[in-house]
C-alpha cells in the first residue's frame, strides 16, 4: 500500500487546496456530501478521516481522482518575476520551438531562450532541462504557455511516487503528465479543466521514456514581462 494513503493530514490539506481552487465554503461541501458542519470541519482540521464513499463524492464534486485527495501532492513553485532578485537565480537555456521530434533532437536542440531559475537548483547533480508547454492537458497546475524545468533522471531507474508530475517521450512527442502505475501498467494522467483531454494507457507495445521530473514552472504572465 501506498505509504502516503490514508494520511489525516494530508487528505486536510488536499480537501483545503481544491476548496480554495473552486471556491467552495464548508457549508456548500456540507450540503454536496449531505454530512453535519462539525464533522466536515473535523476532516478539514485533520482531526478525522471521511469515509470512502464521502471521498468519492468529494471527488466527483470537486471533478477529480480519489487519489488526488488521498495521496500527497506533487507542488510547483511559481514566482512572479517581480519577485525576482538576479543574484539568486541562474539563466537556464532552452528551444522553445520543438514540440516533437526524435528523442536526441529534444535534448539536444539548440538553444534560443532562457528562463532565471532559483539558485537553489544550481547545485542539482541530474541535469536540468527546460522546456515550454503548449497544451491545456496540465492546467489545472501548469498554464498552457509556461516554461517547465525538470531534473532528468532518464538514465536513471527510480521509481515515481503515483502523481508525480513528469516529461516523458513516446511516438516521437514529449508530453507533460501526472505519472500513475500499478503492476506491470503505466498511465499518463491529465490534469485539467478540460475534459476531453485522456488518460494514455501505456501498452507493452509502446516505447516510453521519461525524461525526467517537473521540478519548477514559470507562468506565461510572467514570462511575457521577460521579454521586451
Amino acid at each position: 500500500m501506498n505509504n502516503n494513503l490514508g494520511n489525516k493530514e494530508t487528505m486536510a490539506d488536499n480537501i483545503k487546496y481544491y476548496m480554495k481552487k473552486f471556491n467552495k465554503s464548508r457549508m456548500d461541501m456540507c450540503n454536496a456530501l449531505g454530512v453535519k458542519y462539525t464533522t466536515f470541519t473535523d476532516w478539514v482540521k485533520g482531526n478525522s478521516y471521511p469515509r470512502i464513499d464521502k471521498i468519492e463524492l468529494m471527488a466527483n464534486y470537486f471533478g477529480i481522482t480519489k487519489s488526488d485527495l488521498v495521496e500527497v501532492r506533487d507542488t510547483l513553485t511559481e514566482i512572479p518575476m517581480s519577485n525576482i532578485v538576479f543574484d539568486d537565480y541562474f539563466p537556464l537555456h532552452y528551444y522553445s520551438g520543438l514540440s516533437a521530434g526524435s528523442f536526441e533532437e529534444l535534448l539536444e536542440a539548440e538553444p534560443d531562450s532562457v528562463v532565471y531559475v532559483p539558485i537553489i537548483f544550481q547545485g542539482r547533480k541530474k541535469r536540468l532541462h527546460a522546456f515550454k508547454v503548449n497544451g491545456t492537458s496540465m492546467n489545472n497546475v501548469i498554464p498552457d504557455g509556461s516554461i517547465v524545468v525538470i531534473e532528468d533522471t532518464h538514465n536513471n531507474a527510480m521509481r515515481y511516487s503515483d502523481g508525480t508530475i513528469i516529461i516523458a517521450f513516446m511516438d516521437g512527442t514529449a508530453t507533460v503528465k501526472r505519472l500513475y502505475s500499478s503492476g506491470n501498467q503505466i498511465m499518463l494522467m491529465p490534469d485539467s479543466s478540460d475534459k476531453s483531454h485522456m488518460p494514455i494507457l501505456i501498452t507493452q507495445e509502446q516505447q516510453l521514456i521519461i525524461i525526467g521530473k517537473v521540478i519548477w514552472h514559470m507562468n506565461p504572465e510572467d514570462i511575457a514581462e521577460k521579454w521586451y
